[in-house]
């Protein structure tokens, strides 16, 4: 599972690297990065390093990615920036709870749930045109699933982190 997590990890921090040199960032954003990256290939060796390591990744992403600049604009780039921004909280709660070795479950539905798909909600409404060539207009009922699937997730990790047991679990 930790081999998932970095590779994860990787594919979207690299994704959201490439949209950041729209910003001009220096070289220490880009020398961070390939620390982390470096890092991302053998955290997985030891869960409580590679937690330590997505918190960093979850980090980098909130002060250097191009979300921070567009959820300040309307329509579709805001949309994209909440479901970013929202996910790399999800990336570094997971992060923590990898790094105390504490709610397993809750921190891998943190990551998978919360972060990848977050990052599946908010870049399909760009992809999904391209690859059907069928335009899909962007709509403001898009929070709504974003919404539930937010609601829904903080109730699995809350009842995890408090210690309610599902049936037959």
């Amino acid at each position: 599972m930790p081999w998932w997590i970095a590779f994860f990890a990787l594919t979207i921090g690299g994704e959201r690297l490439e949209l950041s040199r729209y910003l001009k960032r220096g070289a220490f954003a880009r020398g961070a990065f390939m620390v982390l990256a470096a890092a991302l290939l053998v955290a997985p060796l030891s869960p409580r390093l590679l937690g330590v390591v997505l918190v960093l990744l979850a980090l980098w992403l909130l002060v250097f990615d191009l979300a921070r600049v567009t959820v300040r604009q309307t329509g579709l780039p805001r949309y994209i920036a909440v479901c970013l921004l929202a996910g790399y909280a999800w990336l570094a709660l997971g992060g923590v709870l990898l790094a105390a070795a504490y709610a397993y479950d809750a921190a891998l539905h943190a990551i998978f749930v919360g972060f990848v798909f977050s990052m599946v909600f908010g870049h399909a409404p760009v992809i999904l045109p391209a690859v059907l060539r069928v335009p899909l207009p962007y709509r403001g009922v898009l929070y709504l699933p974003l919404m539930v699937l937010h609601a829904s997730l903080a109730a699995r990790v809350l009842g995890s982190l408090i210690g309610i047991r599902r049936p037959y679990g």
